[in-house]
């Protein structure tokens, strides 16, 4: 148990950021920008998002996002995750008054291929042209 504390101190968060959403209302042709500089190419990095609404103005059970990420060399990676807001007919996450928040991993083991800036854009990817009640959207890039 000491070799895996010990192990875990030396492990670095290169982002922990979140963004505010005017009104609580997430546009979706409005991207959520995010940059990260990376200088260690040879670990491996968890990505994960985080996401805090009103329980009493969200519905439905995911949340589908479009994540586009950019190296300075014009390298482009796209995902397409979903973040999970009910499991088994529960709410997931963590509750404060009417809002929640949850946190999902979108990326488990991104290895950088170059080192410098690389900018992610975050879309929410439903049929609605915005949604209320989408309070802040966090990404955050950690070694593992």
């Amino acid at each position: 148990m000491a070799i895996l504390m010990l192990a875990s101190c030396g492990k670095r968060t290169l982002l922990d950021e979140t963004h505010s959403f005017a009104d609580n209302t997430w546009m979706r042709f409005e991207p959520e920008q995010f940059e990260v500089n990376v200088k260690n190419i040879d670990v491996p990095y968890q990505v994960t998002v985080s996401l805090q609404y009103d329980t009493t103005l969200v519905t439905g059970d995911a949340m589908p996002l479009v994540v586009e990420f950019f190296a300075d060399s014009n390298a482009r990676h796209t995902l397409f995750p979903e973040i999970r807001l009910v499991d088994r007919g529960q709410r997931r996450g963590t509750k404060v008054d009417r809002f929640c928040t949850v946190v999902d991993t979108i990326d488990r083991c991104r290895l950088f291929n170059e080192e410098g800036t690389f900018t992610y854009r975050i879309k929410q990817r439903t049929s609605k042209y915005e949604i209320g009640g989408i309070a802040g959207l966090g990404l955050r890039v950690s070694e593992l």
